[in-house]
């Protein structure tokens, strides 16, 4: 691990092997998640707890559920969470809390008093033998981060089936996805090349998002930029941008868009106009644009957010390539108690 030492600007380094299998091992927990879920006695309210990358990476779900579910639904930062303790946590209430690592503490904590409240508790994680899974009594592990998206799709799916739904059509494509991800990932790599050499300077880099894209946007400035490459960097949703951000913006503001296929495209949308007429360079991300091999039509919108997880690590390795900072470099994350 560096420490935020320049190592060099260098080729990009080969998509990782791992993808595949990793979606595909998640696929096999659905008996387990299922099986879960509903032998739940009841369940009343669903909150989703994380931190940081962790809570951009929840994003997708609820937006999801917000969708479909009647089951109420709410994320929240978990010492948030936490400090706030709400008379909601307890019988009755499931409490699904996501940290890649396993390590971090207020995630932790966070779970463990839910669980001691009464909630059902389930932690998403890579890592059996971290401070989350040794935390609460149910644990669901991932191989890779790719994984976790899926894993917590297949949550989602499980509630709308405990309320009655039919979700063979999302199950159907997330058996697909893995397949899918990895023509995606390929077919994006020469735009991300274009959009890292192209943003790697800029003094701040906006990147603009709606709906399911939200939390990976968010996941992308917040984790891979300001932390991994110390660049300044906010995602800004689409209707917000009309809210004082676009008062910055004019011909030499260089700008990243993601388009989504969900229905809040027409919010993404209403920004490009925007950015064509008044703004600089804009390198719009459209998930229409992504090659989807074996997802129909109707079921692109519920697996972009997943896809658009893994390209996010894709670009994040051409910026390393470009910038010559290495993913793994921090500052002060992990180099000293705070």
């Amino acid at each position: 691990m560096t420490d935020g030492t320049f190592i060099g600007v260098q080729p990009v380094k080969e998509i990782p092997g791992d993808i595949r299998g990793s979606q595909e091992h998640a696929l096999t927990l659905w008996p387990d998640i299922r099986s879960y879920i509903s032998g739940l006695p009841e369940l009343k309210r669903v909150y989703l707890v994380g931190a940081g990358g962790s809570l951009s990476g929840l994003h997708a779900a609820q937006y999801f559920l917000d969708r479909r579910a009647t089951t109420p639904v709410t994320s929240v930062n978990s010492d948030e969470f936490y400090y706030r303790a709400s008379p909601g946590v307890g019988p009755g209430a499931l409490v699904i809390s996501l940290s890649a690592a396993g390590m971090t503490p207020e995630t932790a904590r966070a779970a463990s008093w839910a669980q001691e409240r009464g909630a059902a508790v389930v932690a998403v994680t890579l890592n059996p033998e971290g401070t989350l899974a040794k935390a609460v009594t149910r644990a669901l592990i991932a191989k890779t981060g790719d994984g976790n998206q899926i894993l917590l799709q297949l949550l989602a799916l499980a509630i709308l089936e405990r309320e009655g739904q039919n979700v063979s059509a999302e199950l159907s494509a997330l058996a697909a996805l893995p397949a899918a991800t990895e023509a995606a990932v390929r077919g994006f790599e020469p735009y991300a090349a274009k959009i890292a050499g192209n943003m790697k300077d800029v003094p701040v880099t906006y990147l603009i998002a709606s709906g399911s894209l939200q939390g990976m946007g968010s996941t992308f400035t917040s984790c891979f930029l300001q932390e991994m490459q110390w660049m300044h960097a906010a995602t800004i949703n689409a209707n917000e941008f009309f809210q004082g951000p676009f008062e910055v913006f004019d011909k030499d503001t260089k700008s990243i868009l993601y388009l989504t296929e969900d229905e809040t495209r027409p919010m993404a949308e209403r920004a490009e106009r925007f950015l064509e007429e008044y703004g600089g360079e804009t390198f719009r991300v459209d998930s229409r644009e992504l090659e989807l091999p074996g997802i129909p039509q109707e079921m692109r919108a519920f697996v972009a957010p997943l896809v658009f997880y893994t390209i996010a690590f894709r670009l994040a390795a051409h910026y390393e390539a470009v910038r010559g900072y290495s993913l793994e470099g921090r500052r002060y994350m992990w180099q000293f108690p705070y």
